[in-house]
């Protein structure tokens, strides 16, 4: 298995940092790895829900459906698909800290015969979707984007 993490601490309480996985569709907006988030599924993000992803690694465009597996809200959020043969499994996880900032941690693990090879890219992306979240949650660019909804 291939396995990759990172974390970072945003100064900013948990909700808001959630706010980010309820707004799956903004995040081509704020971290540069991800192209493009479509849900796929009507109802409310959730277990089940569905979304069409596509992300760059390296010089490389991936498209993906990827599905909720895991859903709590404010904690953890976990998907799951297929991509070049190997299962990509990706987590979001999120702890409130002393005085009010949030430690989030992105990640995940490929599996199937080509998992080594995928390791160095998933770590690329979870280390841009960590840096992003926190310079666009803490520059303030979170709420501008919602006041304009």
């Amino acid at each position: 298995m291939g396995r990759f993490a990172a974390t970072v601490v945003i100064d900013a309480p948990v909700d808001r940092v959630w706010a980010l996985v309820d707004n799956l569709e903004d995040w081509p907006l704020w971290t540069p790895s991800i192209k493009g988030i479509e849900k796929l599924t009507p109802e409310p993000l959730g277990l089940g829900s569905k979304l069409g992803v596509t992300a760059k690694i390296r010089r490389m465009q991936i498209k993906l459906v990827m599905t909720m597996v895991e859903f709590a809200p404010e904690r953890r959020a976990v998907l799951e698909g297929k991509v070049f043969g190997m299962t990509l499994r990706r987590f979001y996880e999120m702890e409130p800290i002393s005085g009010g900032s949030t430690r989030v941690t992105c990640g995940g693990e490929f599996s199937g015969p080509l998992a080594f090879l995928a390791r160095r890219g998933g770590q690329a992306v979870s280390d841009d979707i960590a840096r992003s979240a926190k310079r666009w949650i803490e520059q303030g660019e979170l709420s501008s984007t919602q006041d304009r909804r």
